[in-house]
């Protein structure tokens, strides 16, 4: 891998489940039970799903700092479906939920700076994905 890229590791640990590990963080991806796993940690997909959530969360809780509301209360819900043919994510529902009120014209606001998140963009605009074996 390049040395300017920014980079993660992901490596199996038993069964199905996974660690990702960035930085000095770490998570464990699993398969629920019914799938074959022990269900130790979010599938892939929801972590996928999961991470929109939280650079959707992200970008609004930025705004409402930048704007001086108070963030507290607020909660991201994100709900998807399944498409075929390739089997993949079909359609994605984000709701954000906030105590807050807001006039049309700072929610407008608010919705434009949310679809801006890196990792809605990213969706949107899909980048080149390069996958390679390299034995070790």
């Amino acid at each position: 891998m390049a040395d300017d890229k920014e980079s993660l590791s992901v490596y199996w640990q038993e069964g199905f489940r996974l660690v990702v590990e960035a930085r000095k963080h770490r998570l464990d991806s699993d398969q629920p039970v019914e799938d074959g796993g022990e269900d130790h940690g979010m599938t892939p997909t929801e972590m996928f799903v999961g991470s929109l959530g939280a650079c959707i969360a992200y970008f609004a809780v930025r705004f409402f700092q930048r704007h001086r509301l108070s963030p507290k209360g607020f909660r991201m819900t994100i709900a998807w479906d399944y498409a075929e043919r390739p089997h993949r994510i079909g359609s994605i529902e984000a709701e954000l939920a906030c105590p807050l009120e807001m006039d049309p014209a700072m929610k407008e606001r608010l919705m434009r700076v949310l679809e801006g998140c890196t990792v809605h963009q990213t969706i949107v605009h899909p980048p080149k994905i390069d996958i390679r074996w390299r034995a070790i």
